[in-house]
């Protein structure tokens, strides 16, 4: 977790001359992308911690020893984090949104055959939707940085969660892809807020 004060410091040390017409183009759409993906934090918390609920038995349930392979790495090493280049936050962003983008959507068709008209699909659907568009402003930006989105990026699910074990694995497979995402989504809120900063410099 990279401090508050830590963190503004990085945005200062990481604040480099921009050209104006860079600045004119990117500065409305990194805030609106701040705002977007602030927005997706909030309701994939509110969205685990109702699936805790309904799913666990516990709004509390806590269990970080539990992984899958299939999600992108949460944590990141502060000098990484430090040195990556604009486009590359957007791209890999980019890239592991998507992946959580599939998780996501096997799980709310999971939840839809289990149970019709469920009100955690409907949730579901609401976040992928949202991630989908914040997507969609990620490929303009990194055209305008000269880095063009991938075309074409795998669509495959993996096995694992297609047919899981038993229900009870099922059920904790969807709290641990609820409470990566949401853990990510505090990377991709701060990708921005660097990016916002430096871009109205």
């Amino acid at each position: 977790m990279i401090h508050l004060a830590v963190f503004l410091c990085a945005c200062a040390s990481l604040l480099a001359p921009v050209a104006s017409q860079d600045i004119f183009n990117n500065r409305e759409s990194f805030s609106q992308s701040l705002t977007l993906a602030r927005k997706i934090h909030t309701d994939v918390h509110a969205l685990l911690s109702k699936y805790k609920e309904v799913h666990i038995g516990s709004k509390s349930f806590e269990d970080y020893s539990l992984l899958m392979s299939s999600l992108p790495t949460v944590n990141l090493k502060y000098t990484t984090w430090l040195d990556m280049e604009d486009s590359e936050r957007l791209l890999v962003n980019f890239k592991d949104l998507h992946i959580f983008w599939i998780h996501v959507d096997a799980k709310r068709i999971y939840e839809l055959e289990s149970v019709p008209r469920s009100q955690l699909a409907q949730n579901m659907q609401e976040v992928l939707l949202d991630i989908r568009d914040l997507q969609y402003q990620m490929k303009h930006q990194l055209e305008s940085l000269e880095t063009p989105a991938p075309e074409t990026l795998s669509q495959s699910v993996p096995d694992a969660l297609l047919n899981p074990q038993n229900e009870w694995l099922s059920k904790l497979q969807g709290y641990i892809i609820l409470r990566d995402l949401e853990r990510y989504l505090g990377k991709v809120v701060r990708d921005f807020t660097l990016l916002r900063t430096k871009y109205q410099q």
